[in-house]
């Protein structure tokens, strides 16, 4: 069988990983890969390990996620949700036993395996963090599903003919990007999207976190605004988009319309990213890249939660 090819690809993550350490974009893209081989060396298999793992704030957000799917699937079939109550203890039990699990296994003391799960916090030393820390992440989170079902959303998608549901989390999307000359793919995830009755285009993005400053998600929504002219045929002059921040403000209706201008600029912004990835990639069509050639972060701020710093020696102090 042949091995897989790491071939490039963007996304709005990895640009946003790229841009605060090139390092560590590495660590994540190419010096973790392959580590899943047998016959991977012990460090490339330490790097793949380490990237598997989650930290306490992608851990909540990625169950919230899935579990909001779930929930809009409920309300597309036309059944009721569950009680507030309800969905807050079963999300509860899934942290509960996870949890218990990851602290079981210590995910540093044994390898990658099938249905491995483990999280940063767990791997002790600089990311071992108070018992009672875990409270108030974990506790957002219970907050966030609940305040799904009081979110301005719900009565929006309720009763929405099937066509009119345009996009639900349930795959990634693919548009490609030309940058000088290279079809680039360009990976996107959309959480919600949906025709409104008023015939605008809604494109959502469910937000665990606290409300943060106005253009914050400017690039993350202008990627989609871009995705779904050139790829679904829908004027960006038809799309209000927005983030929904479910566990402080669900009821609140965020989503604002972007121009043409406002959307070339995050494209151009894309392309800018992507040249200076390409320019430190030996290979970019089988995967080549050497460390060296990536940056190390110049903010010891942007260290902190990274799980490579043993392998990053010249890492600001």
């Amino acid at each position: 069988m042949s091995r897989l090819v790491n071939a490039f690809s963007y996304s709005h993550s990895r640009g946003e990983l790229f841009r605060s350490c090139p390092r560590r974009y590495w660590f994540v893209r190419y010096g973790s890969w392959g580590g899943w081989e047998r016959d991977a060396d012990p460090e490339t298999r330490e790097i793949y390990r380490l990237n598997k793992l989650s930290n306490r704030y992608l851990w909540t957000g990625h169950h919230v996620h899935e579990a909001v799917r779930l929930l809009v699937e409920t309300v597309r079939e036309g059944r009721p949700l569950p009680p507030p109550e309800t969905l807050r203890e079963e999300l509860l039990a899934v942290f509960r036993r996870e949890f218990a699990h990851s602290r079981k296994d210590r995910s540093g003391l044994n390898p990658v395996r099938k249905g491995f799960f483990g999280l940063l916090e767990h791997e002790g030393g600089a990311f071992a963090i108070d018992d009672a820390e875990w409270k108030p992440t974990v506790e957002r989170a219970l907050s966030a599903i609940e305040g799904f079902s009081r979110s301005w959303v719900l009565p929006e998608i309720a009763g929405l003919p099937p066509g009119d549901l345009l996009d639900r989390d349930t795959e990634l999307r693919t548009a490609l990007l030309s940058v000088d000359g290279r079809a680039v793919p360009v990976h996107l995830k959309i959480d919600l999207a949906f025709r409104s009755r008023s015939g605008d285009v809604c494109v959502l993005d469910w937000k665990t976190g606290r409300p943060g400053k106005a253009g914050d998600h400017d690039r993350q929504l202008g990627l989609y605004a871009w995705y779904f002219e050139g790829e679904r045929g829908i004027p960006v002059e038809s799309l209000r988009l927005g983030p929904v921040y479910l566990a402080y403000r669900p009821d609140r209706r965020e989503t604002v319309t972007v121009s043409r201008e406002e959307v070339e600029k995050v494209v151009e912004e894309a392309r800018a990213t992507i040249r200076e990835i390409l320019s430190c990639v030996d290979d970019p069509d089988r995967g080549v890249a050497r460390k060296e050639r990536f940056p190390v972060t110049l903010r010891p701020f942007d260290c902190r939660d990274c799980p490579f710093t043993r392998f990053c020696p010249d890492r600001p102090r």
